[in-house]
């Protein structure tokens, strides 16, 4: 793998546009996008600033101060301009081309770039929309008065608020407050460069889905809060509680990675920080590869012991655990919000399996045979057949994509009362488990991808509302067709209003939108994720 170079210069437009056919290898995504998070109620309704997205991929050239080579440089910049310098880590892609790692940092250009100082000044005004009359008055007086070369960026709103009052004293209609606002329409992120450059030197490479939204919607207050911890206890960025704690971020945190993309900032930290930066960041990695919540002491003590003694392992999670983001229980080691989302889907399951269990009267053998059950020709279907097999939940080798929808043909209800029930082709592990259902209010169906733990589920409640619709048309053209209708009848639906009866109500989740999404595809029914019905029940509750 070829090293990377930092490169350090000014923003300029590319001279030539993008081709996308000669480029297209430099569209390879080399940062992952962030974990998905769940954001509590307390945090929604609090009014933090939420991430925004990554910001596109552009090509700008980038004339190294270093070399004087002018390179070609492909990357995510959030923000441009000639009169920003920036510091980046790019690889070479090619003759002069380079592909941008991670995020640049941005410093704002004090002198201009001479002897450019009138072109880049009318191009800051104008980003800063100043009318054209307006930049022209301006740089003819600046030129008049003293020269181009006094003026940067520096000292550009006093030169502003200098050339207002003098067009004042030649214009009385112009009042004071309107000399102010044509100040203030200085574009806020190059002025917040000037008030808080470590904000704009290591934000865009921490916290870069919250960068563009900070400077361009964030308070003062808030910014001056980021300044004075990247100043003193950078760490600190590093934690989502403490960055909405202190800065009201939502699910707000830098990697590691990141921060080792920094090191000014690594100098300020302790190695207790620095080494609980690192067990977080293992913590994150190994639950979201093995899907574990939580990993036992001694096997992350291990994990860790190329970088650190055993001592500083319980050392730093005790740091974590003072600042709430491990929780330690029996020799195991939680992410806190894991634990205590799973704290919380525990105790609902929980208090669904004391309530009395329930039976939906089905005939599971008619369910599966229906799924193999090819539609009737005269359909006018084009679709092929279904596969003939769909697989058992664990030990069949006929997998079918459970993503196809066209892999399973399921019928128009009429012809699963009359489809063969052939106890040699029905799954044994299809059929327990569809009996567990009609039996339990939770059961927990486990096997590998494609063996048709979805297909079953969605198949039984589609068939189940099928069944209903039936019920309720035979009853209707019964009374239609007869007079004579038991009292009850006649009551049927005040007996519904006032709640008798009441049907039994299904609430189809999963745990990832992924899987939400193909739930509520098969079957044709509403499905939310888990951390959605959480949040409902906790907006509810509050």
């Amino acid at each position: 793998m070829a090293p990377l170079r930092e490169l350090r210069g000014p923003l300029l437009p590319p001279k030539d546009p993008v081709e996308e056919e000669e480029d297209d290898y430099l569209r390879e995504d080399v940062e992952e996008d962030e974990d998905s998070v769940f954001v509590d109620a307390e945090e929604l309704c609090s009014g933090g600033v939420k991430a925004g997205s990554l910001p596109g991929r552009i090509e700008v050239l980038i004339p190294d101060e270093n070399t004087q080579e002018e390179c070609k440089v492909f990357g995510r910049f959030p923000i441009t301009g000639a009169w920003w310098r920036v510091k980046v880590q790019v690889k070479p892609m090619g003759l002069k081309s380079y592909q941008v790692q991670g995020f640049p940092s941005y410093f704002l250009q004090s002198d201009m770039s001479p002897p450019n100082q009138k072109n880049i000044c009318s191009l800051f005004l104008k980003e800063c929309d100043f009318s054209p009359d307006d930049i022209q008055k301006f740089l003819a007086w600046v030129n008049s008065v003293s020269s181009y070369k006094d003026l940067n960026f520096e000292n550009i709103r006093e030169t502003l608020k200098t050339f207002y009052k003098a067009e004042a004293r030649k214009n009385k209609k112009k009042s004071a407050q309107n000399e102010q606002e044509e100040v203030e329409r200085l574009k806020s992120e190059n002025l917040k460069c000037l008030q808080f450059p470590k904000v704009m030197e290591f934000l865009p490479v921490l916290l870069p889905r919250h960068f563009k939204r900070l400077i361009n919607s964030g308070s003062k207050e808030v910014l001056e809060k980021i300044e004075e911890i990247l100043s003193i206890h950078p760490w600190k960025l590093g934690f989502n509680k403490i960055t909405y704690r202190e800065l009201k971020l939502l699910r707000c945190e830098a990697s590691w990675v990141a921060f080792c993309q920094c090191p000014p900032l690594l100098q300020l930290m302790t190695d207790l920080e620095k080494d609980a930066l690192v067990i977080y960041s293992k913590l994150k990695q190994i639950c979201r590869e093995l899907g574990h919540t939580c990993i036992e002491g001694d096997n992350l003590t291990s994990e860790l012991s190329g970088h650190m003694s055993f001592y500083n392992v319980w050392q730093s999670l005790k740091f974590l655990k003072d600042i709430g983001m491990v929780t330690c229980e029996k020799g195991w080691i939680f992410l806190y919000d894991l634990y205590q989302a799973e704290k919380g889907i525990a105790s609902s399951i929980s208090d669904l399996m004391k309530r009395p269990p329930w039976h939906l009267q089905v005939d599971v053998k008619k369910v599966l045979a229906s799924i193999h059950t090819p539609k009737p020709k005269d359909s006018g279907s084009d679709d092929e057949e279904s596969k003939p097999n769909e697989t058992g939940l664990e030990n069949s080798k006929d997998i079918v994509d459970p993503g196809d929808s066209d892999s399973l043909t399921w019928d128009n209800g009429d012809n699963e009362t009359n489809a063969e029930v052939n106890e040699v082709q029905l799954d044994q592990d299809q059929m327990a488990a569809l009996e567990m259902i009609c039996s339990n209010a939770v059961t927990i169906i486990s096997g590998k991808g494609g063996c048709g733990k979805t297909t079953i589920v969605s198949r039984l409640f589609k068939h189940i509302e099928k069944l209903e619709e039936r019920e309720v048309k035979k009853a209707c053209e019964d009374f239609e067709q007869d007079q004579d209708v038991p009292e009850e009848w006649s009551t049927f639906f005040e007996q519904i209003h006032k709640g008798a009866d009441k049907a039994i109500e299904v609430l189809l989740t999963a745990p990832t939108g992924k899987a939400t999404g193909l739930l509520r595809q098969k079957t044709g029914l509403p499905a939310y994720t888990l951390c959605q019905v959480m949040l409902d029940k906790s907006v509810q509750l509050s």
